[in-house]
């Protein structure tokens, strides 16, 4: 098992960004290094180190920070409730939740922003009344060449041909009510969704959806659902984390598709982001306020706890 020491950035609901490390064994108490509205996503420059992080609020923001966590700039993020975010060459791309739009913010060569955002609208509805009145941005996500933008309301994924998204391609169209919210890369090029709605994990080859499955074998807790939330390549494996039932549901992808391996309890409650440091995945467990660590065996897929640091309402993990 491969041990990585790492410094961890933690976005959540509670007007801060957090740091901790993660030692391989240990996750240290965090101390807050920004202090933000809702800054339920953050991001960072590969190059500069930059820090962007969204504000989560009908009057949508993004700023961008120094690594001493000093405040260089916020603009609007050209929608509501922005959710992601996420560096693609000179440019930072703001997924917004509320309304639909997905904007994107030019960058300069030291990491600040360079303009305006572009704002790019989304459009259309699902057949779930209650979460799919309308387009609902949740993530973007580099696919080769390509950015993807996750729309759980409209049940699309939008594809654009250029970082600045200036040429939109044809959309992959998921199942109708699935509600895609989060991509994973496979090595292949094969793009795994995890579907919120319908508590999958869905499989897309060159623009078309190929393998549908259910995303855990765990049921959820009498009277509530399983949500899926987040999903990530981990070594020779696809982790999806899931809410309700609070596992890391892992896979080993093939080519007859998705095997499901193995359900691993998170140690907390609302797993809503994970990252990987190493064979380990650390996990915002939002409702029980805390980030938990795990060691993930490569072999048979399953997880053990292995610690966990109090952070109050944690929404996104981010290794540096």
């Amino acid at each position: 098992m491969t041990t990585v020491v790492s410094t961890v950035l933690l976005g959540t609901y509670a007007d801060a960004v957090f740091e901790t490390r993660f030692t391989g064994t240990r996750l240290d108490a965090v101390r807050q290094v920004i202090t933000a509205p809702a800054p339920s996503f953050v991001a960072a420059h590969p190059a500069t180190g930059v820090r962007y992080a969204v504000a989560e609020v009908e009057h949508g923001a993004v700023s961008a920070f120094a690594p001493t966590g000093e405040l260089l700039a916020t603009l609007p993020s050209a929608g509501s409730y922005p959710c992601h975010a996420l560096v693609a060459g000179a440019h930072l791309w703001v997924a917004n939740y509320g309304d639909g739009t997905a904007a994107v913010v030019p960058l300069g060569p030291d990491g600040r922003f360079a303009g305006s955002p572009r704002r790019l609208p989304g459009a259309g509805s699902g057949p779930d009344a209650d979460r799919q009145e309308g387009p609902h941005a949740h993530s973007t996500t580099a696919v080769d060449t390509e950015l993807w933008v996750a729309d759980l309301g409209a049940d699309l994924l939008r594809r654009f041909r250029d970082e600045a998204g200036e040429r939109e391609a044809e959309p992959v169209r998921m199942p109708a009510g699935s509600g895609p919210r989060h991509l994973a890369v496979l090595a292949d090029g094969t793009v795994a969704v995890s579907t919120e709605l319908d508590d999958g994990l869905v499989l897309v080859r060159d623009g078309t959806v190929v393998v549908r499955v259910p995303a855990t074998g765990t049921p959820p807790p009498p009277g509530g659902r399983n949500q899926p939330s987040h999903v990530a390549v981990v070594g020779e494996l696809l982790v999806v984390a899931v809410r309700g039932a609070d596992v890391l549901s892992v896979f080993r992808v093939g080519a007859d598709g998705p095997v499901h391996l193995a359900d691993s309890p998170v140690g907390g409650a609302w797993p809503r982001h994970f990252a990987a440091v190493g064979d380990h995945v650390l996990v915002a467990c939002e409702h029980s306020d805390e980030v938990t660590a795990l060691a993930l065996d490569q072999a048979t897929g399953r997880a053990k706890l292995i610690g966990s640091t109090p952070v109050p309402a944690p929404s996104c993990v981010l290794p540096l």
